[in-house]
């Protein structure tokens, strides 16, 4: 496994894991081949010298995408591969010269893709018709797939690609699940940062602060890539992620309309909205992405996985369309025996407690622990409390690996990886 693809956590909490990240190799521009007409592209790599100790480990890489016609000369593509060797050298140079940072200072984010659109969505029914977004659309429209034959409505509020968008149904109606409508409600989207989210601090939630803070730990190998904020609610999180700088655009994408549009407003308010970092505003369904499949470089779910209705079809989506290496951090409630389990150090021991509550359809023999749960037990029947090994068990049925996690209390932030490494697929 490539070292460059773990999370920072030397210098932060977990220690044991390398920060040291290989360089990639320079590729030099490959000799045309005479007599074929059409265009090919050629990659030349750029290592980019930084301004800190780890950077010099990991030098970050520039994609300059050359188009060249079949029929260059043997002299053009050999100035190509000397005006490669000269930037090489000047980027080692700098970097032998480079001053020493601070060990608390973070990485400078890797170089965004200079080449291709910010957004690349794709039909939700065939999910091989891509719509390729450089910024949203500043009127209403729609998105056509041809091989599908439908068109999903698009406004300047959000993209809408859900299976019923731009559709009217005259009979059938899905039954949705009630977690779920819950948050498709005007209220509880108003009220979402007015006092609700803060009042997860029952469960040991840190606050939206510290969960950044550790969510963009487990994000860096997707710096200078699009992140997909999926079950964004009020984008509590997208707006942070488009505010530091790190990546090269940001999806807020929730299935409640009007989560998108409270979304919308705070990013407004606040202005992150038309700043440096491009926004998408995207209603979604987490069961069907529309996304292709290994398109996606990094998605986050910030306390949103005990709200899906399906969360192994919807950690299945999620594997499908992340790349090699891609990322996949988020944050959950456990169960009510989670803080006891923690502090013997073995959550295995209490699981016949937990089973022996849902076998007899309630949690009356949990009610000692309960009481410290405020949700009620309303909301405890329509919301999934985890065991983690249920969140590891999860990840390992859809093929994710590198399981990390930081946990406290009822809360957990996960960090899952898809196989590979995405600087072996930038390299290919």
């Amino acid at each position: 496994m490539d070292a460059s693809m773990l999370p920072r956590h030397a210098a932060v909490s977990r220690p044991g894991l390398s920060t040291a990240r290989a360089p990639r190799p320079l590729l030099q521009p490959q000799q045309p081949h005479h007599r074929h007409h059409q265009s090919r592209r050629q990659q030349c790599s750029v290592a980019r010298a930084a301004d800190n100790d780890e950077d010099k480990l990991a030098p970050a890489v520039i994609d300059v995408e050359v188009e060249t016609a079949a029929s260059i000369s043997a002299a053009e593509a050999g100035r190509l591969a000397a005006a490669a060797v000269a930037l090489q050298a000047a980027a080692e140079a700098k970097a032998h010269g480079a001053t020493t940072a601070t060990a608390s200072a973070p990485p400078p984010p890797k170089a965004a893709h200079a080449h291709g659109a910010a957004f690349d969505f794709a039909c939700p029914i065939c999910q091989t018709t891509t719509f390729k977004m450089a910024s949203m659309p500043t009127k209403a429209g729609s998105l056509a797939c041809p091989r599908c034959s439908r068109k999903f409505s698009s406004t300047d509020k959000y993209v809408d690609l859900t299976l019923t968008s731009g559709l009217q149904p005259q009979v059938y109606n899905k039954a949705e699940w009630g977690g779920q409508e819950m948050f498709r409600s005007p209220a509880i989207s108003f009220v979402y940062e007015r006092g609700w989210r803060q009042g997860f601090s029952w469960a040991g939630f840190p606050g939206a602060d510290k969960e950044f803070e550790i969510a963009m730990d487990y994000l860096q190998p997707a710096y200078g890539e699009t992140v997909i904020d999926m079950s964004c609610g009020s984008g509590l999180f997208s707006r942070r992620f488009a505010k530091s700088g790190r990546f090269g655009g940001v999806v807020a994408a929730d299935f409640s309309e009007s989560m998108l549009q409270q979304a919308r407003a705070y990013f407004k308010e606040d202005g992150t909205l038309g700043g440096a970092t491009p926004i998408a505003f995207l209603r979604a369904d987490v069961g069907r992405l529309p996304f292709a499949t290994g398109s996606v470089a990094a998605i986050h779910a910030g306390a949103a996985l005990h709200c899906w209705p399906n969360p192994q079809a919807a950690l299945a989506e999620i594997s499908r369309v992340l790349r090699p290496g891609g990322v996949f951090v988020a944050s959950t409630f456990l169960n009510a025996t989670a803080p006891l389990g923690q502090l013997i150090g073995n959550d295995e021991i209490l699981r016949p407690l937990n089973q022996l509550g849902q076998l007899i359809g309630n949690d009356e023999i949990l009610r000692p622990l309960n009481q410290f749960d405020p949700s009620g037990a309303v909301v405890r029947a329509q919301y999934k409390w985890w065991e983690e090994q249920e969140l590891k068990d999860l990840c390992a049925s859809v093929g994710l690996d590198r399981y990390t996690r930081e946990r406290s209390n009822r809360f957990i932030m996960l960090c899952a990886r898809k196989p590979g490494s995405m600087a072996q697929q930038g390299q290919a």
